[in-house]
């Protein structure tokens, strides 16, 4: 019996072993089981609005870039604002924002008060909150105070969650100047000295996420949780393969997760002025071409869902929403610049359709002009100047209107129709084929079940040249340039291509000159003439069997009689 006792205690605690260990497989929690609907999001382009002064708020700046074509938002609301003006400050430009028709607006965390600082550094706005372990929720359930992020998520998101939908956790936490050491992140957490936006853990980032992921979604359950634009896919790597236990990230009841628990959407930022390595592929995009600059900003999403994909995401797991909160391409407003920029604008949103990136955010409205020490950024902006609004609007930034004009928003990749479009392309002519997703709006203009886009490829620089292309569609098109020209063509017209996209959608017909339409009007008055003359004489002929002759008197016998 003793001995029976024993055995049955082996396997009873054998069986806690196991369901110990499937408690603690660390994916089964948060992200890793449900996700909000993608499918509600329509690509947006946004625009992060810097700080100008002078009196242009945010409300000013947010109608001044719906001029320029945007439609989204990167909102920054830090703790240290709040505490300042309290914390319905900014429900007045969150309205504006929906009267513009600014939506899916990002709301952007960050900057503790120097009191919930942990004091890693001076800037607060550069390091990690203090009191991150203290205890979430209180057991009442509310959130305990005493968790400084925590109290702030919970009262930003029960504030503005009318208006956000994509709560971003931070900015760049690994942002580093010791570019030596990012390799290592791929096996080793990053020493938290080389992470100069953080100067934590990566275990107290994954805590920070958790924080955010858990209150805002009490708050808000159809929200989306961000991370905090990443650039390196070895931190992201990191996150996915740690949870926030301060021990090395350990997976206990505690902890229970990986950091792929706590958020359903991935930020990153990306400038073009930097190269970017496919890791699926090995491909380097280094070069300055319109298209390689556009395919860069992409090329970074994709290792990032690659190695989302490692985890399990996207097969095993719901997958996760990609949104670009940094981007930007300077341009001093000189007409080379100007046209790289341009073709850039307009090619990047075409990718990120196909890429799947669901919003694009470009770094500040206005430039400074290397005023106020914005460094390399300081000719990013979309207007060189502030002083007259649209009037000192770049041309570049004009390109946008037509996307907005054209609903862009409103469309999807449409992959098996790209596919044979490009493959009956010339070599250096490259293009692509949206769907329209959705009916036709009131007042819609430019309303098209297909959207084709067709231009020269642009690797190292700019294609100046032009090309004669004919045009081998389904229907006859409409055919809309960057400035919003439009010209009704036949769907086998040639047409010249060169380094800027044309766009190509339903309702086109080739215009008749005024005198082919002289001509048929003729035709057609003569053909009726014919017809009536030939019928009465048939009439009088078989009728009433008179016969007619054919002489001078012929057309006259016939009125008379």
């Amino acid at each position: 019996m003793k001995a029976l006792r024993l055995i049955l205690s082996f396997i009873f605690f054998l069986i806690g072993i196991i369901n110990e260990c499937a408690s603690l497989s660390g994916k089964e929690k948060g992200a890793y089981l449900t996700v909000p609907n993608a499918t509600l999001f329509e690509y947006r382009q946004g625009n992060g609005l810097g700080y100008i002064g002078n009196g242009w708020d945010d409300a000013r700046m947010a109608e001044l870039s719906t001029k320029a074509g945007y439609d989204g938002q990167r909102k920054k609301l830090p703790e240290n604002h709040f505490k300042t003006w309290g914390y319905k400050i900014e429900l007045g430009d969150a309205q504006k924002n929906r009267d513009l028709g600014i939506l899916d607006v990002v709301g952007y965390l960050s900057t503790p008060t120097d009191e919930h600082s942990s004091k890693a550094t001076d800037n607060a706005e550069l390091c990690y909150p203090d009191h991150l372990y203290e205890p979430i929720w209180l057991s009442n359930g509310n959130v305990n105070p005493n968790n400084y992020w925590a109290y702030y998520v919970n009262e930003t998101v029960t504030i503005y969650k009318e208006y956000i939908k994509i709560w971003e956790t931070w900015n760049e936490p690994d942002y580093t100047t010791n570019h030596n050491c990012i390799g290592n992140w791929a096996t080793n957490p990053p020493d938290p000295k080389d992470l100069s936006h953080w100067y934590g853990t990566i275990f107290q980032y994954i805590r920070l996420l958790r924080i955010t992921y858990e209150v805002a979604k009490k708050a808000d359950p159809t929200c989306w949780v961000a991370t905090g634009g990443l650039g390196y896919t070895q931190f992201l790597d990191g996150i996915l393969r740690y949870s926030d236990n301060p021990d090395g990230g350990k997976i206990t009841n505690e902890f229970p997760a990986y950091g792929g628990a706590y958020f359903d959407c991935e930020a990153y930022h990306q400038y073009p002025k930097y190269g970017v390595t496919d890791i699926e592929t090995g491909e380097k995009y280094d070069n300055k071409g319109s298209d390689m600059l556009a395919l860069k900003v992409v090329i970074l999403k994709k290792n990032h869902h690659y190695t989302i994909k490692q985890h399990g995401f996207g097969s095993t797991y719901p997958d996760k929403l990609f949104i670009c909160t940094e981007t930007g391409y300077e341009s001093d407003g000189k007409y080379e610049t100007e046209l790289v920029r341009r073709n850039w604008i307009l090619k990047m949103a075409l990718y990120q359709i196909e890429y799947d990136v669901k919003q694009i955010h470009q770094l500040n409205l206005v430039d400074d002009n290397g005023k106020t020490g914005g460094g390399d950024f300081s000719y990013v902006g979309k207007f060189v100047s502030i002083n007259e609004g649209e009037k000192h609007i770049k041309s570049s930034s004009k390109a946008r209107i037509i996307l907005k004009k054209m609903n862009l928003g409103k469309y999807i990749f449409d992959s098996e129709k790209t596919k044979n479009f490009r493959s009956s392309l010339p070599s250096g002519v490259t293009g692509i084929v949206l769907k329209r997703k959705g009916d036709k709006v009131e007042n819609e203009k430019y309303y098209s079940k297909y959207m084709y886009s067709i231009w020269l490829y642009c690797d190292n620089e700019e294609q100046k040249k032009e090309v004669k292309y004919k045009l081998d569609l389904p229907f006859d098109p409409k055919m809309i340039d960057w400035e919003g020209n439009e010209k009704r063509i036949s769907k086998t017209s040639k047409v010249k291509l060169t380094g800027t996209p044309i766009f190509l959608i339903e309702g086109g017909k080739k215009k008749k000159s005024g005198f082919v339409i002289f001509l048929e009007v003729v035709g057609f008055i003569l053909l009726f003439g014919v017809i009536i003359v030939g019928g009465l004489f048939c009439y009088r002929k078989f009728y009433q069997k008179r016969t007619v002759p054919l002489d001078k008197n012929f057309f006259k016998s016939l009125i008379i009689n």
